[in-house]
């Protein structure tokens, strides 16, 4: 009885452990048009149901920080170039890429980022873009969470970095830039400008 009892936990201890290797996911690895040092991780994706104005900061002390404006905090979070801004790292990483070679860049303005954008703010841009020689759509994604629907809406810019760096100084406002993610790509997956 005793070997029963112990044979029948041994073989329970087993499928226990096979089931539990099923449920581990697959390391899938995928190529990038960015350099090696890009991040890994996916960029989070604020929908405007989210915005509350301004992000805050604190000092080394701890102390909440006293900005007068959304530029003040921009400015004390992320580098510039021309009238580009965005994290170092990522400047870094359009710099490094080959010039002469297109890519797709992300662009919004400080409106997308506080989410109080509209879809005809991001064709707006797209067509600014497109009148100074680039490539550019907007793209929409939908989702519903609570039980109430949601819209979110990405620019989408493709030229060389080279014409890239070379038209901000004709824009007439700064804009926060950041490569072109492959899950951002993915979830807005509806192409809403230019119209088929």
């Amino acid at each position: 009885m005793k070997q029963r009892i112990t044979l029948l936990i041994i073989l329970c201890m087993v499928f226990l452990a096979a089931c539990g290797n099923r449920s581990k996911p697959a390391i899938v690895t995928t190529v990038s048009p960015w350099p090696s040092h890009a991040p890994d991780a996916t960029p989070y994706v604020r929908l405007q149901s989210e915005a509350s104005g301004m992000p805050s900061s604190e000092t080394e002390q701890g102390q909440p920080e006293d900005y007068k404006s959304y530029e003040d905090i921009i400015h004390s979070i992320y580098a510039e170039e021309g009238n580009y801004y965005g994290k170092e790292s990522e400047l870094q990483m359009f710099r490094d890429l080959p010039q002469d070679e297109p890519y797709s860049f992300v662009v919004h303005t400080d409106a997308m980022l506080q989410g109080t954008d509209t879809v005809d703010d991001h064709i707006a841009l797209a067509q600014k873009f497109v009148e100074l020689g680039c490539e550019a759509k907007v793209k929409e994604m939908r989702s519903i969470e609570d039980g109430k629907e949601y819209t979110a809406w990405v620019t989408i810019i493709t030229t060389t970095p080279s014409h890239f760096w070379e038209i901000s100084s004709s824009l007439d406002e700064k804009l926060h830039i950041e490569q072109l993610y492959k899950s951002v790509d993915i979830r807005f997956d509806t192409v809403v400008w230019p119209e088929d």
